[in-house]
């Protein structure tokens, strides 16, 4: 069960799920929820918030702003505004 644990505490695989479920909620709204389909750029946003995240642990691995939940929250928290001003 530690190897699991472990598994689900790396960087890398939380910012991944977030990303993940990022892209399946804008896909489901886009897909089932809006008359139109949205923009493709926009739908690009919060991956492009993991890759910076990555980007900036590559290099500052030990820095403040490498905190991950700061960056599961942005890219969740992107998805959200996404989708609610789509919705209104």
């Amino acid at each position: 069960m530690s190897k699991l644990r472990e598994f689900f505490r790396s960087p890398h695989i939380q910012i991944a799920l977030a990303t993940g479920i990022s892209i399946i909620a804008l896909a489901f709204v886009s897909k089932r929820l809006l008359a139109e389909p949205m923009h493709n750029l926009i739908i690009a946003l919060p991956p492009f918030i993991a890759l910076t995240f990555e980007t900036l642990l590559g290099r500052y691995k030990d820095s403040k702003i490498c905190t991950t939940w700061y960056w599961v929250t942005a890219v969740l928290g992107a998805t959200a505004v996404i989708i609610f001003f789509y919705l209104i």
